[in-house]
């Protein structure tokens, strides 16, 4: 059976182009339906009434709506840009990622470790690491932590990763106080390590004051010691603030071997890393994934919508086009004589394509004047989705209504040069 959510997707595009259609026939119907029958025959419009301000009202409905989306385009496009040269708090290049098989035994980590160390030792790898997790946003593992010195009532939720202790070096997080995890870590069962996003959640207004104090989780009796503070980095899409972490010793389970390529080479780093791959992990497939496509992923919803913003602002620029040419057209078919008779007075053909111009920029004028705050509104709104976003500047406002004037006024000369270029004598004949 369709569900109700299909038929809301079927029904309400399917009503809004009936609506359209009848809109956009409606008006043309009924005009057209008052001509009498010998100046129907003749093919003369001059008998229709000329409305001027309906004509320019729905030009300017035009350009405003042109101008939103245009606005939009340029907006979407500088967050996405800012997405992807915003400081991640990480070294994302170079770094390649594969999930590897999983053996989540005491022995089966031991064994994967020393897989690690083989890639570790290659040429080609200046690092790697092994983690339950990489910066992808898909971890679902929550923590409550609190101060030991409070109740646990002031519990903070920390996101917990799983990593080994070169997982810093590999992704290149720095250390702001204290070590990270070590081979220590496996048997030193009191210490954590947290990240100034954290350390400030629990309390303490300098992160590095969270050094070699105690924490401690709720309904779990012992205290353990803070051993280092990392740097803050975006382990999910910038539509969340950076979480307070909590990073735990890669102990009974993994997912991910991560690997720093040496710059130079990277091709032949990932065939070599391919052929060691099928040599130590028999089986399974080495299908590995580059941080910038990671991170593609991870703002897939944002990418297609500045794909479709694109598309939509080509769209809005041939509507304004149609729109443009076919009332200038018109314009000029009722003006014929007036540029015959300011042609036979002196004027010339830029003139006669100012006169034009001038009757349309005040529209394109006005509809911006109507669609910046309209789309000022709507982006403020669509942006307070992001955490970390871009500052809304004059600038998309101003290439919008720039942009939108330059090509009327171009459609506008275009259309009327070859009016203001014709013979007058012909221009005054004309009925």
């Amino acid at each position: 059976m369709i569900s109700i959510r299909c038929l809301y997707y079927i029904l309400l595009p399917s009503t809004l182009v009936l609506l359209v259609g009848f809109a956009a026939g409606f008006y043309p119907a009924i005009v057209l339906s008052s001509l009498g029958s010998a100046d129907s025959i003749k093919g003369k419009l001059n008998s229709i009434r000329e409305n001027i301000g309906l004509r320019k009202s729905l030009a300017g409905f035009q350009f405003c709506l042109a101008s939103i989306v245009i606005i939009a385009a340029v907006i979407v496009t500088q967050q996405v840009s800012y997405f992807f040269s915003r400081d991640l708090g990480y070294n994302k290049e170079y770094v390649v990622s594969s999930q590897v098989p999983r053996d989540w035994s005491p022995q089966g980590v031991r064994n994967m470790e020393a897989v690690r160390d083989q890639f570790a030792a290659m040429p080609e790898v200046a690092k790697a690491t092994l983690s339950y997790e990489i910066p992808d946003g898909m971890n679902g593992e929550q923590d409550l932590l609190y101060r030991a010195d409070l109740d646990s009532t002031k519990a903070v939720t920390v996101q917990s990763l799983f990593t080994d202790q070169n997982y810093l070096e590999t992704y290149g997080i720095p250390m702001k106080a204290g070590f990270f995890l070590n081979a220590a870590s496996l048997t030193d069962t009191t210490g954590v390590v947290i990240n100034e996003s954290a350390a400030k959640a629990l309390g303490w207004a300098d992160a590095r004051e969270a050094l070699g104090r105690q924490v401690k989780f709720p309904g779990y009796g012992p205290a353990f010691t803070v051993r280092g503070i990392t740097g803050d980095f975006h382990f999910n899409s910038m539509q969340q603030k950076i979480p307070p972490i909590l990073f735990n010793m890669v102990a009974y389970q993994y997912r991910y071997l991560s690997f720093k390529i040496r710059s130079g080479n990277t091709a032949g780093a990932i065939r070599a890393i391919e052929k060691k791959w099928a040599a130590l992990l028999p089986g399974s497939s080495f299908e590995y994934r580059f941080m910038d496509d990671t991170l593609k992923r991870l703002y897939r919803s944002e990418i297609q919508l500045k794909k479709a913003a694109y598309a939509a602002a080509l769209l809005s620029f041939v509507i304004v086009l149609l729109g443009v040419i076919g009332l200038v057209s018109l314009s000029i078919r009722r003006r014929t004589k007036e540029i015959g008779i300011r042609k036979v007075l002196g004027a010339s053909v830029p003139g006669i394509i100012t006169l034009f111009i001038r009757d349309f920029l005040p529209v394109v004028l006005i509809a911006g004047l109507i669609s910046c705050p309209v789309a000022w509104a709507i982006m403020h709104y669509w942006l307070n989705n992001y955490a970390y976003r871009v500052t809304v500047t004059p600038t998309p406002f101003i290439v919008s209504v720039i942009s939108l004037s330059l090509v009327t006024g171009g459609v506008i000369a275009l259309q009327t040069l070859k009016a203001g270029n014709a013979n007058p004598v012909k221009s005054l004949k004309t009925e």
